[in-house]
């Protein structure tokens, strides 16, 4: 005899159940946070991007009343982490401290990624956004970027320009900025950041697009010299330094911008309380100074508006690797 088949399941039951389960989850949504969160940061600690994962995860928690921890997690150009939290619980204790590099940039630098940047995360705030600089050796003949273009215009295989790797936003926007002002460079990529300093302040590559963060100890020191920043507007770090706009190529704007992101499906309850507490962070007495001091400058703002920025700097920067063809070290 076969088994009676189950009554229908019709809309009315359908609507019954998720009337049933709103009020349990708008409650969860209310506990929240219960526990301690979790603050992912694609990086090894001490870095700029670290220091500022600190600061404002010392500040949320204070203001949400449970400690953000911060894990590092390197490799991978940064994806490991953002992996990492693309399959994370969507319960608001996993939250990533993500960068342009990671939603803007390696979506179309990478062939094949685990996760999809634009279906996977739910965008929260940003927190700080920071330029790169163009610089050179303490004795090189170069005072001004008119001194680079002049010279790149007279070198057929293009000056070389160090970056920390190739992919990163220092060297994309070494592309962006040749494309624009005419000339070519040879791009040098370095695994990292502290060799390619070393190499330029030695002379034996004439200039290096950096991240302000990266160069800006030696920029302090004399060993550096900043000639050119690459956002829209002056670093509050290095205010005597005029910007690639400043210097005859209006309009030009590059820089990497920091923020956190949590897993899709993460409560929309829970994202505004991140939200929030993030902004108040940012406006906490010392926070814009700590980040300073790494080169950065802090911003905030709404959720929705920071989700249309890195839409839109994802299809900017997306142009800019298919028309380089830059691949990953």
């Amino acid at each position: 005899m076969r088994d009676a088949c189950p009554p229908a399941f019709g809309r009315r039951d359908f609507a019954a159940m998720a009337a049933a389960l709103l009020p349990a989850s708008a409650a969860r949504a209310q506990e929240w946070p219960a526990r301690p969160i979790r603050m992912i940061v694609p990086g090894t600690g001490g870095g700029g991007m670290d220091v500022i994962a600190r600061v404002i995860a010392d500040r949320m928690g204070s203001i949400l009343g449970q400690p953000f921890v911060v894990e590092n997690r390197a490799g991978a150009g940064g994806n490991i982490a953002v992996d990492a939290v693309a399959k994370a619980a969507p319960d608001g204790y996993t939250v990533l401290l993500g960068q342009t590099a990671h939603f803007a940039i390696n979506p179309s630098l990478y062939a094949r990624l685990p996760f999809d940047t634009q279906r996977d995360f739910i965008p929260v705030v940003q927190l700080a956004d920071a330029p790169n600089v163009v610089v050179v050796g303490e004795g090189s003949r170069y005072r001004a970027l008119q001194d680079v273009v002049a010279d790149a215009r007279r070198t057929p295989e293009g000056l070389h320009l160090a970056t920390p790797g190739n992919g990163t936003v220092s060297h994309l926007t070494g592309e962006l900025f040749q494309g624009v002002a005419g000339i070519r460079f040879t791009h040098v990529p370095y695994r990292g950041a502290a060799a390619a300093v070393t190499d330029v302040i030695a002379g034996r590559v004439p200039l290096m697009m950096s991240s302000v963060p990266t160069a800006l100890s030696n920029i302090r020191d004399g060993r550096l010299r900043a000639i050119a920043v690459s956002a829209a507007r002056r670093s509050p770090v290095l205010p005597d330094v005029p910007t690639i706009g400043e210097q005859g190529f209006p309009g030009f704007d590059a820089n990497t911008w920091y923020g956190l992101f949590v897993p899709a499906g993460t409560p929309t309850a829970v994202v505004q309380r991140l939200n929030t507490a993030a902004n108040d962070a940012l406006r906490a007495a010392g926070v814009a100074d700590r980040v300073r001091q790494e080169g950065g400058d802090i911003v905030g703002g709404t959720a929705e508006a920071f989700a249309r920025m890195v839409v839109a700097d994802a299809a900017k920067w997306s142009r800019v690797v298919q028309e380089s063809g830059a691949r990953p070290d």
